[in-house]
C-alpha cells in the first residue's frame, strides 16, 4: 500500500494529525474556550499542510452531518447553519457528539420523495427494529420472517391475500390457499405467489426477490411480468425487471440463520450490509477504502465484532465518535 500511504499523508496525514484535528474541531466549539486555545489551535494548524487538511476533512465532515440533521428535523437553513469559521461557533463538547449522533441516527429518514417525509410503514401491521429479527405466523397459516428494520403490512379478505412490504427484507412460507391468491406488493410492484417461498428486500427504492422453493410471477412498474423459480433472483426498479439469474440462496439468505456471508465484497458494500444490523451510520471518510476486498461470515448480533475484525485485517482504522456514530479512514500506517 505504498503509493496509497503516500497520497494519503499527503492529503491529510496520519491517525496522529487527524486525532489532533478531531480534538480541535470539538474544543473550538466549547464554551469555554479562550483566546489561547484559539492562537494554539492556529500554531498548530499552520504548522504543517497536512494539519490544515485534516483540519478541512472534520469541516466538511460537520458540514455533512449537518445538513442531514437540518433536513430531518424540517428545520430552516438559519436556524442551524454552524459557521464553519473557527471560533464562530460555541458549542460544548457533548453537545457537538449528541449533534453528530442525532444526524447520523436519522439519516436513513433523510431520502428522496415521500420516504422523506414520514418513515416508510409507520401504521404498519408487523414491525421489527434495527437489528431485530422476528417470525410470524399469518390467520391462513403462512409464515413470515422478518429481517431488520422491516415494516410489513397485511389485508386479508374471502377472495384474496395481499401485503404490503414497506421496508426491509422478508422471508414468506406460504400455506396453499386456491381460492385466495398470495401478493406481496412494493413499490415498484407485485410478487404473487404459486406454491412458494421467497425473499423480498427493498434497498434504496429498489427491490430482489429470490425463490428457494416452487415460483413466484414478479411484476414490474410498468404491467410486465417474469416468472421466477427456486434458485433464481431478480432485481427491480423503477425502470423495471431486471434479469433473472442464478443465485447462491444459502450466501444470500444467511441472515435467517444469523449470519452474514460475504465473498470477495467491496468493503463499501459490507459496511452497508452492517449498518442495516446496528443503530446509527458507519461513514467511510476515504472513498479508495471502500474498494477493498472482504470474505468472510459474521454473526448478525455481532455488527462490532465484524467492525474490530476488519480493522484488524484491512489497511484502515475506525473511529468511534459516538455509539451511533462510526467513521472508517484509510490507514496510512499499514
Amino acid at each position: 500500500h505504498a503509493d496509497r500511504q503516500v497520497v494519503l499523508m499527503h492529503d491529510t496525514g496520519g491517525p496522529q494529525v487527524k486525532d489532533a484535528a478531531a480534538e480541535w474541531f470539538v474544543r473550538l466549539r466549547h464554551d469555554a474556550v479562550s483566546e489561547g486555545d484559539r492562537a494554539a489551535f492556529e500554531a498548530w494548524r499552520n504548522a504543517d499542510r497536512s494539519h490544515a487538511a485534516a483540519y478541512r476533512e472534520m469541516e466538511r465532515l460537520w458540514a455533512g452531518l449537518d445538513q442531514v440533521e437540518r433536513r430531518a428535523e424540517g428545520r430552516s437553513h438559519n436556524e442551524h447553519t454552524i459557521a464553519a469559521e473557527t471560533g464562530q461557533a460555541t458549542l460544548g463538547r457533548r453537545r457537538v457528539l449528541r449533534r453528530m449522533a442525532i444526524a447520523a441516527s436519522v439519516a436513513a429518514m433523510a431520502c428522496v420523495g415521500a420516504y422523506g417525509l414520514t418513515p416508510p410503514g409507520l401504521f404498519a401491521d408487523h414491525r421489527t427494529a434495527t437489528g431485530e429479527r422476528r417470525e410470524i405466523v399469518l390467520e391462513d397459516g403462512s409464515t413470515v420472517h422478518l429481517n431488520t428494520a422491516t415494516a410489513l403490512s397485511t389485508e386479508f379478505t374471502a377472495g384474496s391475500r395481499r401485503l404490503t412490504l414497506h421496508a426491509g427484507e422478508a422471508y414468506f412460507e406460504v400455506a396453499k390457499d386456491k381460492v385466495r391468491p398470495f401478493v406481496v406488493e412494493v413499490a415498484v410492484g407485485s410478487i404473487e405467489a404459486l406454491g412458494t417461498a421467497f425473499s423480498v428486500r427493498h434497498k434504496d427504492r429498489a427491490v430482489d426477490v429470490i425463490v428457494t422453493k416452487s415460483r413466484v410471477a414478479v411484476t414490474g412498474p410498468s404491467g410486465r411480468s417474469e416468472m421466477v423459480a427456486a434458485g433464481q433472483g431478480i432485481h427491480v426498479t423503477d425502470l423495471g425487471l431486471g434479469d433473472v439469474t442464478a443465485v447462491d440462496v444459502a450466501k444470500a439468505l444467511a441472515w435467517r440463520r444469523g449470519r452474514l456471508v460475504f465473498d470477495n465484497r467491496p468493503l463499501g458494500d459490507v459496511l452497508a450490509e452492517l449498518e442495516r444490523y446496528r443503530p446509527g451510520r458507519i461513514l467511510v471518510m476515504d472513498s479508495m477504502v471502500e474498494s477493498f476486498p472482504v470474505t468472510g461470515s459474521f454473526a448478525v448480533a455481532g455488527s462490532d465484532r465484524a467492525l474490530q475484525t476488519i480493522e484488524r485485517t484491512l489497511p484502515v482504522r475506525l473511529r468511534r465518535l459516538s455509539d451511533l456514530l462510526v467513521i472508517v479512514e484509510a490507514d496510512a500506517t499499514r
